[in-house]
C-alpha cells in the first residue's frame, strides 16, 4: 500500500496544475468568458447592434402570427418558410427564416426576414447561419466562435476539452485557496487595498474565483455536457430513459377537412391559453407537423418549457413533450442549456452567468501579473543568494609550476 502524501505535496501538486493550466490556456478561458457574458444577453446585444432590423419603433397590437405568414408569402412567393420567432414585447420584429431556393435540391440558401409585428412591413433581411464581420453577423459570429472556435465539428471537440481543462483550473484554484485554519476563512474574499499592487491583484483573483466558484463550476460542466450531448443523454439514460426527438406518425386527412394555419394557431392557443408562442416551426414536407414553442410564466428555457407537435392538415396535436410528461432523465437534459446560460433563473440568472464570464476575463491577466512578479522576486533572491555563496567561499589557490610538471 502506497504511502500518503503529505498534505505540502498535495497542496503544491494542485497549485502547479492550477498555475500551469492558466498560463497555457488563460488567454483562452478569458475569451471563452467574455464571448459567453455577451451572449447570455445576444438577443438585447443584436437589437443594439442592428436596430434597423430588430426595433420597431410603431406603436400598437401585434399582428397575429398567420398575418405574417402571409404577408412572408408575398415578398417572397418562392420562398419556403422555415421558421417563425413572434415578438414578446413592444418594439420587437416578427423574425422568419426562409429557405429561398427551395426548388434546389443541395445548397439552398437560407435567409431571416425581420417584419414589423403592427404593419407586417419588411423591414429587412439578412443570411441566416452565417458567421461575418459586419454588424448583421457580429453575435452569430461569437456564437460560432463560442460554441467550436469557428472550425465546426472539430472545433467543438476543441471547446469540450478547453472546458473540462477550465473546470480543473477552477477546481484546482478553489483547493489552492482553501484555508487551513478558521481564521483564514475571514481573508479569503477580502482584498488589502492599502497594500501593493501586487497583493491587490493577488487578492482580486483569489476572491473572484473563491466568491464565483459554483457558477464557474456550473458553466464549465454544462457546457463541456452540450457539447458531447450524445454521451450525456446515454449516461442519463442508464439511471432515466430520455426519448429521441418523437418521429410523428403521418395520419392521412382528406383535402375538405385540411386545416390552415390560422385553425391551427387558434386551437393551439385555445388548448394552451396562458402559454405564449415563442417559436414556430414550419413542416417542409407534408407528412411533417408543425412544431410550436409555448412559454408559461416562470419557464426556465428561453423557448418556454413545452413543446407541441400538430398535424398540419387537421390540426390535431399529436404529441407534447412538458414537465407533465418529461421522465426524471429527459428533465436534467432540458435543464442543462437553461443552467449555462442563467435562464433557468430569469434575470437575476443571466446577470450572475454574465458577471461568472467577465470574471474570467479578470483572472488570467491578475493571475499573470502576480506570477510574473513572483518569479522575478525568485530570481532576484536567487541572483542574491548565489552572490553571497560566492563572497564567503574564499577562491581556491592557483596551481603551483611544480604541481602543473
Amino acid at each position: 500500500m502506497s504511502q500518503r502524501q503529505p498534505p505540502s505535496l498535495r497542496r503544491t501538486l494542485w497549485r502547479n496544475l492550477h498555475r500551469w493550466l492558466g498560463l497555457f490556456i488563460g488567454a483562452w478561458f478569458a475569451l471563452v468568458g467574455l464571448s459567453g457574458s455577451i451572449l447570455v444577453f445576444d438577443d438585447e446585444v443584436d437589437a443594439f447592434l442592428n436596430p434597423q432590423l430588430l426595433k420597431d419603433p410603431r406603436h400598437g397590437t401585434h399582428l397575429p402570427p398567420e398575418a405574417i405568414l402571409a404577408r412572408v408569402a408575398e415578398a417572397f412567393p418562392l420562398a419556403k418558410t422555415e421558421r417563425l420567432r413572434p415578438p414578446q414585447a413592444a418594439g420587437e420584429v416578427y423574425r422568419v427564416t426562409l429557405r429561398v431556393a427551395p426548388h434546389l435540391r443541395t445548397g439552398s440558401p437560407r435567409a431571416e426576414a425581420m417584419f414589423s409585428a403592427v404593419n407586417g412591413e419588411l423591414l429587412g433581411t439578412r443570411e441566416a447561419g452565417v458567421a461575418g464581420i459586419t454588424r448583421p453577423y457580429w453575435m452569430r459570429t461569437l456564437y460560432e466562435f463560442h460554441r467550436n472556435v469557428l472550425l465546426g465539428n472539430f472545433g467543438s471537440n476543441i471547446v469540450g476539452i478547453a472546458g473540462l481543462l477550465l473546470m480543473s483550473a477552477a477546481l484546482s484554484g478553489f483547493i489552492v485557496a482553501w484555508p487551513r485554519n478558521r481564521s483564514g476563512w475571514r481573508r479569503l474574499v477580502g482584498v488589502k487595498f492599502r497594500s501593493g499592487l501586487t497583493r491587490i491583484l493577488f487578492d482580486v483573483h483569489r476572491s473572484s474565483g473563491v466568491i464565483l466558484f459554483v457558477l464557474l463550476m456550473l458553466a464549465t460542466v454544462t457546457g463541456s455536457t452540450l457539447v458531447y450531448v450524445n454521451y450525456a443523454r446515454d449516461i442519463v439514460s442508464v439511471f432515466s430513459p430520455v426519448a429521441p426527438f418523437p418521429v410523428i406518425p403521418w395520419r392521412e386527412t382528406s383535402v375538405d377537412n385540411t386545416a390552415g394555419f390560422d385553425e391551427i394557431a387558434a386551437r393551439v392557443r385555445n388548448e394552451f391559453p396562458q402559454r405564449a408562442m415563442m417559436e414556430i416551426h414550419v413542416p417542409s414536407k407534408p407528412t411533417a407537423g408543425y412544431l410550436f414553442y409555448l412559454k408559461h410564466a416562470g419557464d426556465v428555457h428561453r423557448l418556454g418549457d413545452t413543446i407541441i407537435w400538430v398535424h398540419p392538415g387537421s390540426g390535431e396535436i399529436l404529441f407534447e413533450c412538458s414537465a407533465r410528461n418529461r421522465t426524471k432523465g429527459e428533465t436534467v437534459m432540458h435543464w442543462l442549456f437553461p443552467l449555462h446560460s442563467g435562464t433557468a433563473f430569469g434575470a437575476v440568472g443571466k446577470v450572475a452567468m454574465c458577471v461568472t464570464g467577465l470574471a474570467m476575463l479578470l483572472m488570467f491577466p491578475t493571475g499573470l501579473w502576480v506570477w510574473l512578479r513572483k518569479r522575478r522576486a525568485e530570481q532576484f533572491e536567487q541572483a542574491r543568494r548565489e552572490r553571497a555563496h560566492a563572497e564567503r567561499v574564499p577562491a581556491p589557490p592557483s596551481p603551483s609550476r611544480e604541481a602543473l610538471e
